[in-house]
């Protein structure tokens, strides 16, 4: 016999107040047992597809909601939650037919209102999702947190001076509403009044002390401010949320601008513990972990002994000298990036020669400390490209080694030594042997499964157009060789939703927006892409825009195809192609990004009046080129090598390098010798060995601008110091934008564009 509705209610009473109650595991038992008694209950049934969901379950609660919904479609309450469930999946656009169901039911329901316009918003449609919000403000024009969703919507839509007013319409009627002091502060910052978006910022974490998204916005905001304060702000970010990926990156970030003087157990342990994260660009913190490491007194031995001393090469790599070698930063630094820091490296090619000879003069005694070790070796002397320097002696010892492997038979701790000299892709059918350990198997990954994985993707992408320029030929083969740069993760600071209009008002609030026709899903060419790093990052920042990303190698494009599906970035398609024949291209782009191709480029304002004509009207063009002044060590580098007449083939830029690291640090050349490119193959040949290079001044730049009838818009500078100062130094130019100023800047201040000019022009409609 059935129970009665009577007989079920006080359980889906109690049941219903768990689940409010944010009790979900409790409720998903009452409403099971339920089940048990009723089996085809709806409300039952539904609701156990709602503990299902939030309780990490999806796929099981949405088939629930599903099987619950012909019963209950009728009903706008149950629509509006299967839609929540749905959007908590990531279902958006079922989560948004689900929640017009529901307003066509309800139609004076303010809350689904705001969730479609919550929804639309995650799927990049902000003019929709503007007008879900009014919708909903029409039925709760109190409502504070339906005005702050609108104004976090208006802000996105690069509106900001609008979205300042909800959100101080929202604090009016909330002030208890952290997420509206929060964001607040972001468009405050957004007008560049840094002070009172600090103000905002502290006023959220003081309602709210575990928001972990405004202590990072705090730290953001008083690093721009030069405020120490940044470092505990970002180390609270950490603290308050770890599963937030761009916490750990601006935590990251503080370090990368730390030059230790003294040894700091703790934060060794924070920098390790970044290191590792696998959210996290590492490269930037490699000269401040080396900085730190070698002042570490239980390395000190090590970076005293291992080059110098005639002690047998076992003895560090058992007991003490073991503990020694491994130690765990230095472990999470050579497998994670390139280590740009001299006295290191000599360390580090000194250990390599040592295990080499404790291999040779008899069998090293396993251990996973030992293993740990030589795999991150490996790692690093892959990451370098195999760019350091080996004697005769070690070149013959090698030979055995590689001969020994190719016979088969080997251990993983055999491998791993060959592997830090030569590549293992490089030995046909290699044996991967089995119950290696976790770091033996991210070496194989990185040096045997990934390369093979690029090999086979260079035969699937497709070509655009020819390549017959001769400069572009040379230019495609140095990047069939060499492909640059190699990189590992995007940091996570730079790969959340960031769209090109909210870009462009965040650089320039000066720019009237309205004159540039930027689809809020915009099409995007990334016109010389290399190895895909700035693709991936404006695919992530722009998930409803269609990203096209073009270059010269296919060694560079398989590199960027693979990185990116592993990534899932699928607005993003890649293709070869030649920018001085992109204009046979049909397509039209509302942006154009072209970072580091045009100055090696045979004609450089030919490629960019390609490029110019392939915008469509109002469309905007971000460049990055080579400053005459910036590079002038890299011009006296070039110079000095070619005197020596050193070629671009692998024993030339070793050669190149050891004539660079033996110049003093006051010379021409200085400047170099701690760059990150100095310290991998295909780095060293696109700084000093490149085989074309143009370079421009502020001059140039405002003359080429021009002549191709665009208009400067301004600098993308990483460091807001220098817009500071040049605002102090030209106060008749607020908005920055005269290059004649910039020019003279420059000329006072010959490094504040070392690296490149980044900036953007437009074509108003």
């Amino acid at each position: 016999m059935s129970p009665s509705p009577d007989d079920l209610q006080p359980l889906l009473a109690r049941a219903s107040a768990d689940l409010q109650g944010g009790r979900p595991e409790a409720a998903e038992r009452v409403y099971r047992d339920v089940l048990a008694r009723a089996p085809d209950h709806p409300v039952a049934t539904h609701f156990l597809g709602v503990c299902l969901v939030q309780t990490g379950r999806p796929q099981e609660g949405l088939a629930l909601l599903a099987r619950s919904m012909p019963a209950l479609q009728g009903q706008a309450r149950y629509r509006h939650n299967y839609a929540l469930m749905l959007a908590q999946a990531g279902e958006l656009a079922a989560a948004e037919r689900e929640l017009e169901a529901a307003i066509a039911l309800e139609p004076a329901n303010a809350v689904s209102h705001s969730y479609l316009g919550i929804v639309r918003q995650q799927l990049g449609r902000l003019g929709d999702a503007a007008a879900a919000y009014r919708a909903a403000l029409e039925r709760a024009p109190d409502d504070p947190f339906i005005a702050n969703n609108y104004g976090y919507c208006l802000l996105e839509k690069g509106e900001v001076e609008s979205a300042l007013e909800w959100f101080r319409r929202s604090i009016g009627r909330e002030p208890r509403n952290a997420v509206a002091h929060n964001n607040l502060g972001s468009a405050l910052n957004a007008l560049g009044d840094v002070p009172a978006a600090i103000a905002a910022y502290r006023k959220a974490v003081e309602v709210d002390p575990r928001y972990a998204t405004a202590w990072f916005n705090l730290g953001l905001a008083l690093r721009v401010a030069d405020d120490q304060g940044s470092f505990d702000a970002f180390r609270n970010a950490v603290r308050c949320g770890p599963q937030f990926a761009p916490a750990w990156q601006g935590f990251a970030d503080e370090f990368s601008r730390t030059r230790f003087v003294a040894w700091h157990a703790q934060a060794a342990q924070e920098l390790t513990q970044v290191l590792l994260h696998p959210a996290i660009d590492a490269g930037p913190l490699a000269e401040a972990a080396a900085s730190l490491l070698m002042l570490d007194p239980a390395f000190a031995p090590v970076l005293r002994g291992a080059p110098s001393d005639g002690a047998p090469a076992a003895r560090w790599f058992t007991g003490d000298g073991l503990q020694a070698v491994a130690h765990p930063m230095l472990v999470a630094l050579m497998e994670n990036s390139l280590i740009p820091e001299p006295t290191l490296e000599t360390c580090l090619r000194a250990l390599r020669r040592r295990a080499l000879e404790a291999w040779a003069s008899g069998p090293l005694n396993p251990s996973p400390r030992l293993a740990e070790f030589a795999c991150a070796l490996a790692q690093q002397c892959f990451l370098n490209e195999y760019v350091w320097p080996e004697a005769a002696e070690e070149t013959a010892m090698v030979a055995r080694l590689d001969e020994r492997v190719r016979a088969g038979g080997t251990s993983a701790l055999e491998l791993a030594l060959l592997a830090a000299y030569r590549p293992l892709a490089a030995i046909p059918a290699l044996a991967r042997p089995a119950a290696a350990g976790e770091a033996f198997e991210r070496l194989w990954r990185r040096q045997v499964a990934e390369p093979a994985e690029e090999a086979r993707l260079r035969t699937e992408i497709p070509a655009l157009t020819g390549v017959t320029d001769p400069t572009s030929r040379a230019v495609q083969a140095q990047y069939e060789e060499n492909p640059y740069p190699r990189w590992h993760r995007v940091p996570a600071s730079l790969a959340s939703p960031f769209p090109l209009r909210r870009v462009l008002r965040t650089l320039f609030p000066h720019v009237e927006l309205a004159r540039f026709t930027i689809s809020e899903s915009p099409d995007i060419l990334i016109a010389g892409c290399g190895t895909g790093f700035q693709a991936a990052i404006t695919a992530a920042r722009n998930p409803t825009g269609r990203i096209l990303a073009i270059d010269l190698s296919r060694a560079s494009l398989a590199y960027a195809v693979r990185r990116c599906r592993e990534l899932r970035l699928t607005n993003l398609r890649f293709a070869q192609a030649d920018v001085l024949q992109l204009g046979e291209l049909p397509e039209r782009f509302d942006a154009i990004e072209c970072a580091g191709v045009l100055h090696h480029l045979r004609d450089p304002l030919a490629g960019w009046r390609v490029l110019a004509s392939l915008m469509k009207p109002g469309g905007v063009m971000k460049l990055a080129l080579y400053s005459e002044i910036g590079r002038r060590g890299v011009v006296a580098a070039r110079e000095l090598i070619a005197r020596q007449g050193l070629g671009a083939d692998r024993e030339g830029i070793r050669a190149a390098r050891q004539l660079m690291f033996a110049q003093p640090e006051q010379s021409a050349v200085g400047p170099l010798l701690h760059s990150p490119d100095l310290y991998s193959a295909s780095g060293t040949r696109d700084l000093v060995l490149h085989v074309q290079e143009h370079r421009f001044t502020a001059a140039q730049l405002a003359d080429s601008i021009r002549a191709l009838g665009l208009e400067f818009l301004g600098f993308e500078l990483a460091d807001r110091g220098v817009l500071r100062a040049y605002r102090e130094r030209f106060p008749e130019d607020p908005t920055a934008v005269s290059l004649e100023n910039w020019g003279r800047f420059e000329a006072e201040h010959p490094y504040v564009f070392a690296g490149m000019y980044q900036f953007w022009a437009g074509s108003p409609a």
